[in-house]
């Protein structure tokens, strides 16, 4: 293979870098070491986001850049910071779920009320223009997210940027996208915020390019639609995760405006009203934010939920349920209530607990809908059999005709077996009728069953089984309880 010069166009914090001192047979290894000559960022601290292999296999440090896609003109991004800015970070906080956060004082709490502020939101709600990936849906609320300690960390170093997203993000997105469009709002430029919900599979990659792209041409024109949508003929469900959901409006930092708080001086903050007065089918009574940052909302302090940061992915990423927590109260609200403003979001658990029972009829009324789309189709399931003294894991699979379980075809052992739920369609009175074993060797064991759509299904376990207890409020004690 001959050893071609390789040029490469990165962006870091907002400043281009040129790459041009590598060849096809140096290696991501040694693109990062220049990297770290560059910006003073550890290789290891290094995420570099738009590599892609030929052949679509993983990019690991060892992977040559002959093996990468590079068209001409492809620019990459690098995320990570320096070691003198992660102890500046380390050093500040007193908790690990604060970050660059306070706690508003009464006369924080009016700044929503200052002539000058309100002047700001009127000057930013008419220099507006949305950024839509597609039309809005008539009757639905309005879900708006943070994305960086929110939905994804974005400092913690790792291998692939799926291991920095939050636990249970894509069921919480699906979740949430029955009752609510989803407007995702960061602090950051629309660059960025493109690039990682690409990476994180909450937009199709090709869709954040071509959206990027048109949002730019928009930038630089007036456009006479002001409410364009900048997707428009774009498959925008052709990735596995946006079938279930689909992101409707994407905000950036230009659409932030500055406010000056008492002690702490000029931040940036995130005002609703540039959404409800564009977009007057939302408002105060049906709009909820959330936000890991409390002084995000200080213009519309009623409509947001602080969120608890999520950092340190590599540890956190087994225990944190909080997504699962909050997607039970946004069910809730919807369901219950016609008026956000009567709700006091910092005690969204108290809520939760206090409508437990309605809580359980959601979760069987999921299962039912979740049956009846695994009808008369094949899926997976959670099986094995014991062989010796032994037990191993492994998948089993069956297959579903006109709601009888024909065949099952299972490979070592242990399965889930969920009680069946019970209907009023008399076509679910019926439990398992046989369950025969035909043969078994070492580890492997062929079964057939016939059964009703009524029997103990057998699949994987839903993550709402294994949920934390709801913290409660007793008397002004914190106390347990299960949901």
């Amino acid at each position: 293979m001959s050893d071609t010069a390789i040029h490469l166009q990165l962006k870091y914090n907002g400043q281009p870098i040129i790459i041009d001192c590598l060849s096809s047979e140096h290696n991501i290894s040694d693109l990062k070491e220049e990297l770290f000559k560059l910006t003073r960022v550890l290789p290891k601290n290094q995420k570099i986001l738009g590599l892609r292999t030929t052949n679509n296999d993983p990019v690991v440090d060892s992977t040559t850049l002959s093996c990468l896609v590079l068209k001409p003109g492809t620019k990459l991004m690098l995320i990570g910071s320096t070691q003198e800015e992660i102890l500046k970070v380390n050093n500040t906080e007193d908790s690990p779920d604060v970050v660059d956060d306070f706690d508003f004082k009464e006369e924080d709490i009016q700044l929503c009320n200052v002539a000058e502020n309100i002047e700001k939101v009127a000057r930013r709600c008419k220099a507006y223009h949305p950024r839509k990936l597609c039309e809005f849906r008539d009757g639905k609320k309005l879900l708006v997210l943070d994305i960086d300690y929110t939905i994804f960390d974005h400092l913690t170093p790792a291998e692939s940027v799926h291991q920095l997203a939050r636990p249970h993000l894509i069921e919480f997105l699906t979740r949430a996208y029955v009752y609510y469009d989803i407007a995702i709002w960061s602090a950051t430029s629309m660059t960025w915020i493109l690039a990682k919900l690409g990476q994180l599979g909450i937009i199709p990659l090709h869709v954040a390019k071509t959206f990027q792209h048109r949002n730019n041409i928009t930038d630089g024109t007036s456009s006479t639609n002001s409410d364009s949508v900048l997707s428009e003929g774009l498959n925008t469900t052709d990735d596995q995760h946006n079938k279930s959901f689909r992101i409707a409006l994407i905000l950036d930092s230009s659409d932030m405006i500055s406010v000056n708080f008492t002690e702490h001086g000029i931040k940036e903050v995130k005002p609703l009203a540039v959404i409800w007065n564009n977009h007057p089918q939302w408002g105060p009574h049906n709009t909820i934010m959330f936000d890991d940052v409390r002084r995000n909302f200080i213009m519309n302090p009623q409509s947001g939920l602080r969120i608890r940061s999520y950092r340190d992915a590599h540890v956190n990423c087994s225990r944190d349920h909080e997504l699962l927590r909050l997607i039970k109260y946004l069910e809730l609200i919807a369901l219950n209530e016609q008026d956000f403003t009567q709700l006091n979001h910092n005690h969204w658990d108290r809520y939760v607990h206090k409508h437990r029972k309605q809580l359980e009829i959601l979760k069987i009324k999921r299962k039912k809908q979740l049956n009846e789309t695994r009808t008369n189709q094949p899926y997976v399931v959670q099986s094995s059999t014991s062989s010796s003294s032994s037990s191993q894991s492994s998948i089993c699979t069956s297959t579903i005709n006109n709601n009888n379980v024909v065949s099952v075809s299972v490979m070592s052992s242990s399965c889930t077996v969920h009680e069946p739920i019970e209907s009023s369609s008399s076509s679910l009175s019926s439990n398992v009728t046989s369950l025969t074993t035909n043969n078994t060797t070492n580890n492997t064991t062929t079964t057939t069953s016939i059964t009703t759509s009524g029997q103990k299904r057998v699949h994987d376990k839903n993550p709402d089984d294994n949920e934390d207890d709801i913290v409660h409020d007793d008397n002004n004690h914190c106390v347990k309880g299960k949901n």
